[in-house]
Formats: structure tokens, sequence, C-alpha cells
């Protein structure tokens, strides 16, 4: 049919819209690829943006020693030797009802409240009581001038002798009579540092008992431990000193440096934080060393211009407030960052709100309250921490390190990612270790030496692998693979040396068989020749696995690891996740290569048989090298899905962020990682962005893999594309 200039209009018309369309539909895919990735960003770059600082605003007040800060920051509390104690409006500083009750004024001494709002006082009277802050709140009510100052007095305990100053006190729960509470403290007088310990519900005088010190050391400040047991002592001479006081012994000590001003600790009362006179500041721990526990330096800040006063920490992270009398600071414990500094007009007392966002310093001099807000989201994370080896709580040195949640509340995130991208390296050698032999040597002898009836046969079947889906992967390899591989190691171990043996020995008798034979039934077909050989291999194995077992490792191959070469075997192991992610590679690289041999011009083969190489010369030599290209993109799509592999890594492995290359050890990856912890990810919470940054580093490695193998596909293919 002739054509007419409406067929010819009508085609345009067609050509134009079908180029409109596959242009638009890829400039589309590209746009949601790109609005994904900057999604991705958009929920990581939190965990980078600097702390937000602002100041509240300034009050004037009387003069006080301590203060304590409700979480919401609307209200505070002031303590004074003439007044007692008194609450206040933030940030208007209108006066709230005035408590009642307590010891009598004026009080002798107190120690500043602690963020649990927990205060040690001695009243005019001598005796020594414990106040217990609280808010009466009506509910919801959100408005302080509502809100009523419960100070809830515990003890009364008449004193033997009035100290100078109370230094730190702590309650053990079970101590008194009837499992009540025992209240142990320490304080200074003009001889030194003194302690004493008493039930809360008892009447008795509190007696003090000095401390076993040496003589050449001076005694400047002292805390009591978490579990209230040991005592930290600072002195003169720079040295940390760790008692106890039962005993009357020295259990460790440490060298600070210089004169030790004031000592604290950060949540979880593990990490002992230092300040030093001069305006050095550190954290110690108490850890085991070859067997002996000792104290140990794990953490250092910035120093501070004056000598430290104090410290108080969070009740939320590790995040602490520590002050000099020109200067504040809020540092985070693990990541060592510094978060908050601001300039201070004279010597005072600093607080920090319970959940770490507010900082109030009251001026000794002038009585003025200054007042900041710190914004902080993600205190716990920075560079140093994702990438660098952490010195972490309980570790004697720094490590990479991750786990993201633990069994209490003061437990101190680990967010480092080199584990994951470790774990994703190595399941992926392991996989391609694998995949990549078999996929590229079956596609090779597909393509090249298979009969037409044969490769019609194989192709289908391997690119039918490709449809499984990879969680009916990941459960065959966890709950079949991973105990049939341990139960028969050996064998498994033998059967590739024992395939190649009984190869070698076949190899002569087949050379001896007639030309016609090996013509009519060898030629296109060796790999049907190859099943029993290696059903023979089977056979095999199943014989000298065991005789290995029992002659050469006593019985038991785990047992030989672990004294021999102290290895351990995990049943869900490197060796299980290379072969399940194997199968899930392989379809993926045997389809390309096979295509990209295949097409191999038939003139370059027949020319090289021409010149009289052999089949295998040909296809070594000549196929494989032109097809290269080919092969290169195949061998990236499939490390790139490898990279990717979720459901396999998570079933057939243990799920541990450990560094070992060892192939009966598991490992933690990223695409893992990320399926095992959305469900303990709040909403924009820590873990929740770093999560979003692991999945921009996998788009990343992704990425690079993809332009890698584009760029090296050209390159190859300019090379041999003249041929």
């Amino acid at each position: 049919m002739p054509s007419t200039p409406s067929n010819q209009g009508r085609a345009q018309r067609m050509d134009r819209f079908m180029a409109f369309t596959i242009s638009g539909g890829g400039i589309l895919i590209i746009g949601a690829v790109l609005a994904m990735l900057l999604f991705i960003m958009k929920e990581a770059v939190p965990l980078f943006v600097p702390p937000l600082v602002r100041s509240v605003g300034t009050l004037q007040a009387h003069r006080s020693g301590g203060s304590w800060l409700d979480e919401s920051g609307k209200a505070g509390v002031l303590v004074s030797r003439a007044e007692g104690l008194r609450a206040l409006r933030f940030p208007e500083g209108t006066a709230l009802p005035a408590p009642g009750g307590g010891p009598p004024l004026p009080w002798q001494a107190f120690t500043p409240p602690n963020p649990r709002g927990e205060c040690l006082v001695i009243g005019a009277d001598g005796r020594l009581s414990i106040a217990r802050l609280a808010w009466s709140k009506p509910p919801g009510e959100n408005d302080p001038a509502q809100w009523t100052l419960e100070p809830h007095w515990q003890g009364g305990l008449p004193l033997a002798q009035v100290p100078i100053e109370l230094l730190h006190f702590r309650l053990l729960e079970g101590g008194g009579l009837g499992g009540g509470l025992t209240l142990r403290v320490v304080a200074r007088t003009r001889d030194g540092i003194v302690w004493a310990e008493s039930p809360l519900e008892a009447s008795a005088a509190l007696v003090w008992k000095p401390l076993p010190h040496d003589p050449a050391l001076h005694p400047t400040t002292a805390v009591w431990s978490g579990d209230g047991r040991n005592l930290f002592v600072g002195t003169q001479e720079g040295r940390l000193l760790d008692l106890d006081p039962e005993a009357g012994s020295l259990l460790s000590s440490a060298d600070f440096g210089e004169p030790i001003q004031s000592l604290g600790f950060v949540l979880g009362q593990q990490s002992l934080l230092v300040g030093g006179a001069l305006g050095k500041l550190g954290a110690y721990q108490w850890v085991r060393v070859n067997e002996v526990f000792q104290l140990q330096a794990f953490h250092g800040f910035p120093r501070l211009h004056g000598p430290v006063l104090g410290f108080q920490p969070s009740q939320r992270d590790k995040r602490f407030l520590a002050w000099t009398p020109s200067q504040a600071v809020v540092d985070h414990l693990t990541t060592e960052r510094r978060l908050f500094s601001v300039q201070l007009d004279g010597p005072g007392m600093a607080t920090l709100a319970p959940r770490g966002d507010l900082i109030l310093h009251a001026n000794d001099a002038t009585g003025a309250l200054r007042l900041w807000s710190l914004d902080a989201p993600h205190p716990e994370v920075s560079f140093g921490l994702l990438w660098g080896k952490t010195h972490y709580e309980g570790y004697g040195k720094s490590e990479y390190v991750w786990q993201s949640t633990g069994g209490a509340d003061d437990f101190e995130p680990k967010f480092s990612l080199v584990p994951l991208v470790f774990g994703t390296l190595k399941g992926t050698l392991y996989a391609m270790l694998f995949a990549f032999p078999l996929a590229v040597l079956g596609a090779l002898y597909t393509s090249q030496f298979a009969s037409p009836r044969l490769r019609n046969a194989i192709k289908p079947t391997v690119e039918i692998m490709a449809a499984l889906p990879s969680v009916v992967l990941g459960f065959l390899a966890a709950l079949v693979m991973a105990p049939l591989l341990e139960r028969l190691a050996m064998e498994i171990l033998v059967y590739p040396f024992a395939v190649l043996l009984l190869a070698l020995l076949f190899a002569p008798f087949w050379g001896r068989l007639p030309l016609t034979f090996r013509n009519a039934f060898g030629s296109g077909r060796e790999v049907l020749w190859a099943v029993p050989v290696l059903l023979a291999g089977l056979w095999v194995a199943s014989l000298a696995g065991p005789w290995i077992e029992r002659t050469m490792m006593d019985g038991s191959y785990r047992t030989w690891l672990q004294t021999a070469m102290g290895i351990t075997y995990d049943q869900r192991n490197s060796v299980v996740v290379g072969f399940a992610m194997g199968f899930a590679v392989i379809p993926i690289i045997f389809t390309i290569s096979e295509d990209a041999l295949s097409s191999v011009p038939r003139s370059l083969t027949s020319a090289s048989l021409a010149c009289g190489a052999s089949p295998w010369q040909t296809a070594w030599r000549v196929v494989l090298p032109t097809a290269s290209p080919g092969i290169f993109s195949a061998t990236m799509v499939g490390l790139g899905r490898a990279i990717g592999e979720t459901m396999i890594v998570l079933m057939a492995t243990g799920n541990t962020p450990i560094m070992d290359w060892g192939p009966f050890n598991g490992m933690r990856t990223l695409a893992a990682n990320i399926a095992v912890e959305i469900p303990e990810a709040p909403l924009h919470g820590t873990l929740y962005r770093v999560l979003f940054l692991s999945a921009f580093l996998l788009f990343i490695f992704t990425f690079i893999l993809n332009t890698a193998a584009e760029l090296v596909r050209q390159r190859l293919r300019r090379r041999y594309e003249s041929i």
C-alpha cells in the first residue's frame, strides 16, 4: 500500500509522541531516584547540625548556694543557708509559694540538689536531713503558678560534730532496719575528709570517721561510687584515689597531672569526671586490666579557663555540665563534643536540667540568675564516632562497636558504622567467591562448548533461579544449609578435592576412547559425563571426611578449631551466607555474561580455529577478552545485588556486628542492620537518622559500583572493538 501524506503525518506524530513518552519516562525515573536520594540525605543531615544555644534571660534574686530545675524548665528551686528552699517561675522570675517545714534556719551546711532533686541539709539544730524535691501538679496543668513545691524530708540524724562542708552523699537501698535506706556521706573538716554511715531510721548521733590516706597527700574533694561502696578522693598533689572506707584500704590510684578541684559522675554512675584546679577536664573508669581492677583515663575534653568548680549530669544521656568562675560548658562523654560554652560574669553555682536542655547559673556576688536553652538532639553522634575507634564505658580500649540499644536507661549507644560496612564487604566477598567462577565459567561453557539442545536447557534453568525470592533462599540457608554444613563440614571440605582427583584419574581414559564415540557422545555434552564424577566424589568425600576428622582432629573439628587455631564455629556463618547469596547472584552474572560471550562474532572464533588453536584456547584467549566488557558489567551488577541483599543475610547469619574475616563467624551488613533496627528506631531519633545514613551509604556504594562498571566497560569496549 503506497504511503500517503496523511499516513506519513500520522507516523511522524506517533514518533514524536513515543519519543516524548520514552524521554519523559526516563526523566521521571531519574527524578524519582534523585528525589529518594534527597529525602534520605534530608533525614541524615540533622545528625551533623551543630547545637543551638539561646539565652532565655537574666533574673535578679538573692544569693543561693545551689539550684534545681524542673524537667519542663518552667520552674526552679534555689537553696540558701538563710532562706532554705525558694521556688521561682522561669523565665519571668515570679516567686512561687514557699514550702513549709524542714530543718530550722539558718542551715549550717548543705549539698546542692542533684539532678534527681535530692539535697542533704544540716539545720540550725545540728541535725542532718535529706530533702527529696518534687512538684505537686494538678492533672493537665502546665502553669507553674498552679504547682506546689513539696519537699519530702527524711532523716533528722544528730551529728557528733558539724563539718565545714558537705561534699557528697549516697543513699543505699536495703541497708537499714527492715530493708530501709542507708545514708553514706563524706564531708570536709579542718583536719581533712571524713565519712559516716547510718540508717535513716536511726536516732543515734552520726559519728564521723577519718579516711585512710597517705600523710603526704592532701585530699581536696571526694565522691561516692554508684553502689556507695567505694570512695573516690582527689588530692592537692593531683592523685586520684579509690578507697574502701570500711576496710581502710587503697584499691587503686591514678595521676591526674594537676591539683584535683572537683569530682562527679555522668548518667549511669560508671564514668568518673575529674576537674583540675588549672582547668583540666577528664573522665576515668574502673576496669579490669590483667585481672586487677584499676582506674583508667579514657576520655579527655578541652581545657577550661580556671578551676573546675563542679559537675552536673543530664538524666537523659551522657552529656554533663562543668563550670569555672568564668566559664560554663556542656560536653558529651562518648563523643567528647562540646555542645555548649558561655562566659560567666562571676563565680557561682551552675545547674543542668534533667533533660540537659537548660542551663542555670546563679552569681554568688550579685545574685543574678542567667538561663540558657540548649538544643542538641543528637549529641551521641559525631563523624569520629561513626568512622573512628571510640572508648566506651566498660571497654578496656577504643574499639569499633555497633550496639544501638541496651537494657537500662543509662545505656551508652554505640553507633560505629565500620563493623556494618565491614560486614557488607565480607558478605559480598564470600558471595562473589562462590558465584563469580561458577557463573562465568558456566556461561563460557554454555556459549562456546555446549550443544544447542543442551544450551537451550541450561540457560532457562539458570535464569529460573533468579525468580526464587531471597526470603526463600534465606529460609533454606538458615534451616537446611546451616545445620547440614555443621554436620557435614569435613565432607564438604574434602568434596572439591575428591572431584578434582577423580577428574584427573578419569581424563586419561576419556582420551583412549574411540574418536567416533567421543565425537558422537562427547562434543557439547561434557557436562553430562561430569555427573558420574560428581556422584563418585560424594561417595569418596563421605568416606574420607569422617576419617580425617577422627585421625587428625580427635573426632571433633569444632573442638580442634577452638583449641588449635582459636576459631569459634558459629552455625550461621559467612560460608552459609556465601552459598545462599551466591545462588541469588549467579543467575544475574550468568545471564549477562552468556549474552556477552554469545555476541562475540563467529568470524573471530573461526579465524582462531583455522590458525590451529584448540577450542579451549580460542575461548580463553579470543572469546573471553572480547566479551570482557560485558562480563565486567555482569560482575558489577552481581556485586551491587550482593551488597544490597537483606533477607538472606538477615536469616542465614547471626547478625553479630563483629570485624573478623574468618569464614566460620557471622557478620552484620548495612542492609540487614536497617531491617533489624527499624522496629527499635523512634521517629526522628538518633537511631532513626543513623539508619537513613546507612541507606545513603548503600546508595553511594551502588552508585560508585555502577559508575565504575560503566567506565571500565566503555574502556574495554574501545580496546576490543577494533578486533
